[in-house]
Parts: C-alpha cells; sequence; structure tokens
C-alpha cells in the first residue's frame, strides 16, 4: 500500500546516496527479521529497525546526530501511500472487511495508519507482535483466519514483498503480489493466485 523507498527521502542530506542508504537499511531490517525468527530471539520491528539502521551507518561509515537519528526512524512512521491506494481501499471496503497483517509493531502500525489517512479503511489490524515471530512463519499468518473469523480459504492475502507471498501461499491462503517493478518470482515454492502491477489493477481483477 504504501511506498517504502519513500524512506529515502528522509536520507536525504545524511547520506551521499540516499536511495542506496534507504535499500541496505530496508535488506538489513528483513534479514533481522528472519534470523531472530529462526534463532527464537525476538525483538519488536522498531528496535528491528534501529538496529539495521546502526549496522547501515557503519557499514556505510556515516555517523548521525543526534537529530538525524529520531529523523530518519520516523520516517517508518509516516508512510506514503501510493496514489491509487485512498480511492481504491475506499471501493473494496464496502465490498469485503479489510484487514492488515504486518510485521510492524502495534504502535508503529498505528501510527503508520493515522499518518496516511487509511486507519478507518481496515476492520483490523494485526501485527507479528503478538506471536513474537515475524513472516513467513506461518504462525504469522495464522492469526488473520483466527481474529477475522475466517477459514484461511476464504481470505485473499495481497503483498509486494516475494517472501511474504510465498509464506502466504504455502500457509494455504489465496494470494495477490502486487508486482510494482516487474520483478521474477523466487523460484523456491508455490505461485500466487493472481499477479498485479497495481491496486487499481487488483480491484479491477476482483470486480
Amino acid at each position: 500500500m504504501v511506498d517504502v523507498g519513500a524512506v529515502a527521502d528522509a536520507c536525504k542530506g545524511i547520506a551521499p546516496d540516499p536511495t542506496a542508504f534507504a535499500a541496505l537499511w530496508r535488506t538489513k531490517q528483513l534479514e533481522y527479521t528472519f534470523l531472530l525468527s529462526l534463532m527464537g530471539k525476538y525483538q519488536n520491528f522498531w528496535t528491528v529497525s534501529e538496529r539495521a539502521l546502526e549496522f547501515t551507518t557503519r557499514r556505510l561509515g556515516i555517523e548521525l546526530s543526534p537529530a538525524q537519528h529520531p529523523r530518519l526512524m520516523n520516517a517508518w512512521l509516516e508512510p506514503r501511500p501510493y496514489t491509487e491506494v485512498p480511492a481504491v481501499l475506499a471501493r473494496l471496503k464496502e465490498r469485503y472487511p479489510l484487514a492488515i497483517l504486518s510485521n510492524g509493531s502495534p504502535r508503529m502500525l498505528q501510527a503508520g495508519l493515522v499518518h496516511s489517512g487509511l486507519r478507518a479503511d481496515f476492520r483490523w489490524v494485526i501485527s507479528a507482535d503478538a506471536v513474537r515471530l515475524y513472516k513467513p512463519a506461518p504462525k504469522v499468518y495464522a492469526q488473520a483466519p483466527k481474529q477475522m473469523k475466517l477459514k484461511k480459504a476464504d481470505i485473499l492475502f495481497v503483498s509486494s514483498n516475494s517472501f511474504d507471498v510465498l509464506g502466504a501461499k504455502s500457509f494455504g491462503f489465496k494470494v495477490c503480489w502486487i508486482n510494482r517493478a516487474g520483478v521474477p518470482l523466487d523460484a523456491l515454492g508455490p505461485r500466487p493466485d493472481l499477479v498485479v502491477a497495481s491496486f487499481e489493477a487488483l480491484r479491477t481483477a476482483l470486480d
């Protein structure tokens, strides 16, 4: 729903190449969730993001000022939705009960949804924090049918992350991959039921 790459905007003036800085930060952020889940050493997503930022600055030889650190971290609390998302969600919620299932901590999710103006579109906001694991662990996906009181076969899971697509499909959801960049699917497991380039294309497919 939101452009994670927009975090690069907060990196301007801090890193010579803000896009590369944000990409490395995001890569380590996800890598740490995988490692922590496998090791059984859970830390919430805010802490994971701070640890990933610490690695990124050390790796790139950048020293943050006291003001720059909160500026970068707060970028995760101020997501920027893709342009078509608000209108599409407003239409979808008239036909379907909508939920978010995210690795984000509850505080991060609530702040981000309020900032983006999307909170009212979702009946449920579900965080991986409840099971102290991260996607693609099956216990994370199992929260959705449990809290929504639906069979997993009746849920369409939508993600832009290929690892999330594989995890959700393996769990038993119907899955839509929003592949904006047109990248290849990871060759590790089941294929999504639907591949589209945007939320507008998803709405058209559902129609």
